[in-house]
């Protein structure tokens, strides 16, 4: 899938052209927040630039004669000029920092975590990406929002995690938090035989992420599947000051969109009995508070684990957001 979006009038001036990429699934999620994006853009700079929305696929296909690219590293080097990435991705280039925004229970509620990513500790966290990986980043989106467990046995109590199989998590922090329910971690999942009883997820990426047996979903709101609008450094060095605002800005905008519209696809998927059935959950499992408290205080000591894992205290200050 390509998305063009064209000139106004036929007299203007040549548009600035830029590549957007879409790295993850499911598609429609992450386009919305790409033409939203444009739209903002449109409107603030008059018209000056087209964006070409691209899937992985089709960006290989056209520019790489389909040769499998990493999208990180397309976007690092200029070959693209944006794209939306989940925030353990760019943790696992360096970005370190990155890894605490997956640290269970650390957002208090969707207004905290706006506090988080609009104030200084999301411009922090955007410095330490720009240096360690000469990307800028625009803006926070959750592509998902809280995650949620899926399993292919329903999964009700903090006791029926252990000995069960767990898709495998890059992020420390989240392989560390399977340790300690007494799951087992599973590698090699691009093996069609290799399949893991559990996956952590969110409601509006279920197809994406799940299997069919993985039918339950047990929600446990443990911690929150963020993504961020980057920008390739060289493309935003190339910009005027006034169009780096405009930047900022429109991914501002479309970010506080994006959002607002995962809450209410999760709160409709968790909600809505026609809804799971269309997209094959077979229940959602609400958790008790004090079922949500016993699996806070099991990973709770995650907290004072990664304390200094980071390059400034950003545990406390999220917490103290």
């Amino acid at each position: 899938m390509v998305i063009h979006f064209k000139i106004k009038g036929s007299k203007q001036m040549a548009k600035h052209k830029i590549k957007w990429l879409l790295f993850h699934e499911p598609v429609e999620l992450f386009i919305r927040t790409a033409e939203d994006f444009q739209k903002h853009l449109d409107k603030l700079t008059n018209d000056k630039y087209e964006i070409e929305i691209l899937t992985l696929s089709d960006y290989q296909d056209k520019y790489l004669d389909g040769v499998v690219c990493d999208p990180f590293t397309e976007l690092k080097e200029g070959r693209v000029q944006v794209s939306q990435i989940y925030s353990d991705i760019i943790g696992g280039f360096d970005a370190t920092d990155f890894y605490a925004l997956s640290m269970p229970y650390l957002f208090k509620s969707h207004e905290h975590a706006a506090r988080v990513f609009e104030g200084d500790i999301g411009k922090q966290l955007f410095a330490h990406l720009h240096e360690k990986a000469n990307v800028h980043g625009l803006a926070y989106t959750y592509s998902g929002g809280y995650r949620c467990t899926a399993s292919t046995t329903p999964i009700r109590n903090v006791e029926d995690f252990a000995g069960k199989t767990f898709h495998r998590e890059t992020n420390p922090i989240l392989s560390n938090m399977i340790d300690l329910v007494k799951a087992e971690k599973v590698t090699n999942l691009h093996k069609p035989e290799v399949k893991s009883e559990m996956r952590q997820t969110t409601y509006p990426r279920y197809v994406a992420d799940c299997t069919e047996a993985q039918k339950y979903v047990a929600d446990t709101k443990h911690s929150m599947y963020l993504t961020a609008i980057l920008l390739n450094d060289d493309f935003m060095n190339s910009l005027s000051t006034e169009d780096k605002d405009h930047f900022y800005t429109a991914a501002l905008k479309a970010s506080r969109t994006e959002r607002a519209q995962s809450v209410a696809d999760a709160e409709e998927i968790r909600t809505s009995k026609s809804k799971q059935e269309e997209l094959g959950i077979a229940e959602v499992i609400q958790w008790s508070d004090s079922e949500i408290e016993k699996l806070k205080n099991i990973w709770s000591p995650l907290h004072e684990k990664y304390q200094n894992f980071f390059s400034f205290d950003i545990l406390d200050k999220i917490k103290k957001a």
